[in-house]
């Protein structure tokens, strides 16, 4: 009987062994977007909200303790903001309007891991395709008849951008670690000027 407990002891603890050291993951994180950029060129007096709800789902693969691959999506949210229409038509006049402000990413990335006991500190450095959308109408209003015409301000790209970011892990059971992670790319929709893109996210990963 003792020869049994002590068998089941010793292939618990084997399994908890090879769970802590799975070379694969996969895991979900989410929290808040960040467009630096927006607000900063946002005329005075007009709103902005560049702090959108951001998530995104990851896998990947440790070839060492120290370094592996991870692949995933970006989603940085749907900023908002404000603007007017730069060059109007001759005779009216810009009114305030509405834009939205999308950014995702699909990305491959080498990952650098510093391992502290259960913990880690992290870096990543990759490339993507990252589609860049804004969506909203531009306005101005004939100041004689008071009639204001809509026009569509809406532009979309996809472009090659780098993506990298840091982190911090903690493995708090055997096969599942918990995670901070920042994220930068930068945003191009072929027509508007290049913007910067973060995402701070709070994400939980299963180790295999």
């Amino acid at each position: 009987m003792r020869a049994v407990i002590v068998t089941l002891m010793l292939a618990a603890a084997s399994a908890s062994a090879q769970a802590q050291d799975g070379k694969g993951y996969v895991g979900f994180g989410a929290g808040i977007g960040n467009y630096p950029d927006l607000c900063a060129s946002t005329p005075a007096g007009l709103d902005c909200d560049d702090a959108p709800f951001a998530w995104k789902f990851f896998a990947g693969y440790m070839f060492l303790p120290y370094i592996g691959i991870e692949g995933g999506y970006n989603d940085f949210g749907a900023a908002n903001t404000q603007g007017v229409l730069l060059n109007p038509p001759a005779g009216t006049v810009p009114l305030p309007s509405n834009a939205d402000v999308y950014t995702q990413i699909w990305s491959l990335s080498l990952v650098g891991r510093i391992p502290i006991g259960p913990a880690a500190i992290m870096g990543r450095v990759g490339y993507g395709a990252m589609m860049s959308k804004i969506s909203g109408l531009a306005q101005v209003q004939d100041p004689q008849t008071g009639a204001i015409t809509n026009f569509d301000a809406s532009t979309r790209g996809t472009s090659g951008q780098m993506i990298y970011g840091a982190g911090v892990s903690w493995d708090f059971l055997p096969s599942w670690t918990a995670r901070f992670d920042w994220d930068r790319s930068q945003g191009d929709d072929g027509t508007n000027p290049k913007y910067d893109v973060d995402m701070y996210t709070l994400g939980i990963a299963f180790r295999f």
